[in-house]
This record gives structure tokens, sequence and C-alpha cells, in this order.
């Protein structure tokens, strides 16, 4: 496929390989469905589609586990001339509901076991008629069969109050870690740019094959490893839903891909574990790690025990499709801080007061380029704020060096000011992670009369840790004077079970800073205060 071409549908057509596929589990037996057999099962469901009666451009919520079906579902939306909506299988009904009330969405293709005993259909269904104003059909994706008939509400709107641009090709939903999730629209152009400069970037081919782990719900699976595998004629491994990093050493092993994108919930504890060897992973041949910074210091470790595979960090957002800089395997060692290069086609700056800033200096990341998404769904002030005529503002802090690297500091809304100097919680986050007894991290700031704000600190050990003693907490906080300065060390360690995530995986900023409000009262077990000193 060439550039010229501006068509999602005829990305899926061109790519229908007879000898390239899938590779997936069920029931415990490894099957295999071939490019061209999924491209025509979705030909058939997009005429079940088109028969319930869909409007022009109708947007569809796809609620699925991830499976062959879940991206059957999607290409059958496509060509049946319609906007997906991939959702995280883990959302609730009620949040799904939320979602396709706030994009006026038509159809819903779902996995039925996904609603819990709670939601059963009809009751389900009574709830979506009190916050759906229009008609919605439910169809279940793994058969295309019209489910439980159509939600009828007490009059059908056959109009929107918001109408997407003609060129949008799928909308994914932001993580709402700060506020609520926003519709993301992005174009076929935008994806096809951002996937023709991720493959330049990794230099993959038909000798290639990539493991997906991830949800669908993610524009990185959707653009950097689903269509970056049609693109560049890769086999797919499917292994979704691993909870234990042994269980991703387990899927490398049986189904041996030479390339994976992880993110680093699952590749932290993996690193700290003595459980496996470089033997395990031997068929990887690239790995590129996305979705958050990890500690420079464990990348380090990583690529000491897999000194054969290239690792890669990456930095991106769904509203630039979503990748914006790769770091160059051969720098690992030299720049482990460092998320690396803009990718083949993006033009990355650093601004301050709607000015660019020279390398050193610390200011927003501005990034340009036609990955740069359409605008957020019915959101023309949220939209306009970030999409300036210098670039889409990320709201995220770093800094450029002289070899052109991006050093990423920190999201802009969650800094504090702590006595006169700027604290970005992700930093004492990557100091608390880099320990081996620590599995997770979460920082935040309490207002202080004196200093403005005082940095506290939020930690789950490793299994086994919850018992843990107030001597490790007394070595975290020897371990944080040593790494931070002053103003970033935490002034109160608490241990606590589980750390609030979002549906994406990412910290809940929102609901950590209401922890931090509540005088932490959720789910904790011991803690420690930390004097001025730090000691």
């Amino acid at each position: 496929m060439s550039p010229g071409d501006n068509s999602l549908a005829l990305l899926f057509k061109q790519t229908a390989r007879a000898d390239r596929g899938m590779y997936y589990d069920k029931d415990g037996e490894m099957l295999f469905i071939r490019f061209d057999e999924q491209y025509r099962e979705s030909l058939i469901m997009s005429e079940q589609i088109q028969g319930l009666g869909m409007r022009p451009r109708f947007i569809a919520a796809i609620w699925m586990e991830p499976s062959p079906a879940c991206f059957r579902a999607i290409m059958a939306v496509v060509l049946a001339g319609g906007i997906p909506v991939p959702l995280h299988a883990h959302s609730t009904a009620a949040e799904t509901l939320e979602i396709m009330h706030r994009l006026e969405a038509d159809l819903l293709i779902l996995t039925p076991s996904l609603l819990t005993a709670s939601d059963r259909p009809d009751a389900w269904q009574s709830s979506a008629r009190q916050i759906i104003h229009g008609g919605i059909t439910l169809m279940v994706g793994e058969t295309g069969e019209e489910w439980e008939g159509r939600v009828k509400p007490i009059r059908r709107r056959e109009w929107r109050e918001y109408t997407p641009p003609e060129e949008t090709a799928v909308i994914f939903m932001s993580s709402g870690s700060t506020g609520t999730p926003k519709g993301i629209m992005l174009s076929f152009h935008n994806l096809w740019s951002n996937l023709f400069s991720i493959h330049q970037s990794l230099q993959l081919d038909d000798s290639d094959s990539v493991m997906i782990t991830k949800s669908l719900g993610y524009c990185s699976t959707l653009t950097g490893e689903w269509l970056l595998a049609l693109h560049a004629g890769m086999n797919i491994s499917l292994s979704p839903g691993l909870t234990h990093p042994l269980q991703l050493i387990a899927a490398v092993r049986r189904m041996r891909p030479t390339f994976l994108c992880a993110v680093p919930a699952v590749m932290l504890p993996l690193i700290k574990s003595t459980r496996w060897r470089a033997e395990d992973m031997q068929s990887l041949k690239k790995l590129i790690v996305v979705g958050a910074a990890m500690p420079p210091s464990l990348l380090l470790l990583l690529q000491g025990r897999l000194p054969k595979v290239e690792i890669m960090p990456c930095y991106g957002l769904t509203e630039a499709a979503p990748r914006v800089t790769c770091l160059p395997a051969h720098w690992l060692s030299s720049k482990p801080e460092s998320a690396g290069r803009a990718v083949p086609g993006v033009e990355l700056a650093v601004y301050r007061d709607g000015k660019p800033l020279p390398a050193g200096e610390v200011g927003e990341i501005v990034v340009k380029g036609a990955n740069v998404m359409l605008g957020y769904y019915n959101d023309e002030p949220r939209t306009t704020e970030v999409m300036t005529p210098y670039g889409l503002r990320t709201m995220d802090k770093g800094w450029l060096d002289e070899d052109g690297c991006l050093f990423v500091t920190g999201r802009a809304d969650n800094a504090f000011n702590v006595a006169g100097h700027l604290f970005h919680p992700e930093m004492l986050e990557n100091v608390l992670l880099s320990h081996p007894a620590i599995r997770e991290a979460a920082a935040a700031g309490v207002p202080d009369d004196a200093t403005g704000y005082r940095p506290i600190a939020f930690i789950v050990p490793e299994e086994g840790g919850l018992g843990v003693e107030t001597t490790l907490l007394r070595e975290l906080r020897d371990y944080c004077h040593q790494r931070l300065a002053a103003a970033g060390r935490p002034k109160e360690i608490t241990v606590i079970a589980r750390l609030p995530r979002t549906k994406t995986g990412k910290l809940d900023r929102m609901e950590i800073q209401r922890m931090v409000e509540e005088e932490y009262d959720v789910n904790r077990t011991r803690s420690i205060p930390i004097g001025e000193n730090g000691h």
C-alpha cells in the first residue's frame, strides 16, 4: 500500500495475505487463522451490520474479550462504513454505557459474558434507556447476531448533536487519569503516517512476528502492533490477559515472537524476578517499552539480562496516533534516561510561553506531524487548547539534548511547588521503583503552610512484603536521600495493598490525590514520617 491511499478499509483488503495470519490459544489448543480468512469473515459481518439499518458514518463501540473475533469486529465496522471505538474488556457496563452516551453511539458490539451477574441483560437495558437518548443496537461480536434486540428509547433520535469530521477513521478514549475521558478522533492519514514512521524506526519485515499482549483499547496496540504487522507482513501471536510476569515468559517460549511491545507494569516485576533466563526469550530480537517511563537503572539491568535483544524505550500519546520518539538500541547504555529521538516524519520541540527553547532547557513537549489527531470528540475548547499553530501541546514536561533526544520529566498537571522547586511525582516514583523490594509506587503532594506542598509516597512491596517491617521503610528513606534533591524526597512513605489505576493501567492521579486528602485511609498498612533533613 502507498502513502497516497487514504482508506483503512483498503489497508485491510490489501494486507489480507494467505501466507500470514494470527496464532491464538483456545481452550489450551493453539490455533491459526489466515489474514485472508479473517478478512472474508469481516466482510460477512459487515453485511450483517449494514442489515441493521445503521446511519452513514455510524459509531460503534466494541466491548469484547481480546480474541481474533475482536479484530474481526473492528474490521467489520470499518468495512461497513462506520467508526470503531475499541474499549478495554475490563471496562464496566456503566462505563461502557457512559461512553456510548457521550459519543452518541449507534451500535455496541460486545462479548455478552462481560456483563456481570448484577448486569443482567434486562437490568442493563433498563439502565441504557435512562442515559442513551437515541436508539442503540447490540450485536454479539463472536457471532455477528443481534443480541437481546434493540434498546428502545422513548423516542428514537435520528440526528446527532455532534458529527465527527468526515475523515474520522477511529476514536480512542483517553485514560481519564486526571479527569473525564476524552474521545480522541484519528483519521486514516494519522494512523498511516505513524505506522509508516514506526516501520522505518524498527525496520521489521515478513521474517518477523509480533506477540500482542495489550488491549485493542490502546492506540499503540492498533497502530504499532496490529496495523504494523499487516503492513510489514508479520505473523501475529495473540496472548492477552497476562497477569503475572512468568506468564509472559511462558508465552514467549511458546509463541516465539521476534518483536514485543510491552508496558512498564509488565516489565518491572519481570526484571526483578530471578525465575527466568535469557534463553527463555531467545526468539526476541526487538523489544520496545511504551506507555510510561521506566527507571533507567532497571532498563540497563534488563539489557544486561537480554544482551542480544534490541531494547528501545519510546514516548507517545494517543493524540499523536501514538508514537513520537524511539531511542535507538545502541544509545541505551549512554542515554538510559531518554525516550529517544523523534521518529521519521514527526517534529519535536520544547516550548515555554509559546516560544521554543534551546537544548537543555525544560518546558512543555510539543509535537507536529501528519500523525497529530483531528481533535477531541465534541470538545472544541479542549481541542483548541492543545492544538496550537506551533504544534500539539502534550502537557508533558521535558527537555532535548544536543542530539535531539527527549528527556521527559513528568506531566505538567501532576507537578507541585515544594519550597520554590517544581516537584514531579514521576521522579520520586522512578527512584522507588528501582528498589528491588518495591513492585509499585506512587507519589503526591500534601499542602504545607511552610513549603507550599510536601512530597509523600505510597508503595506496594514485592510479593510477601505486606508484612514489611519498619526497617524497609527506613531503608527507602536513605535510598531516596542518596538519589534525590531535598525537594524531591518523600516526607512520609506509606505501605498499601494496591494502587488505584485507570482502565488503561495508568496510575489514577485523581484517586491518589483523594487518598491524600482523606489522610491515606485506603488499604493503609504501615507508614513512616521522615524529617525535613531526610533522616
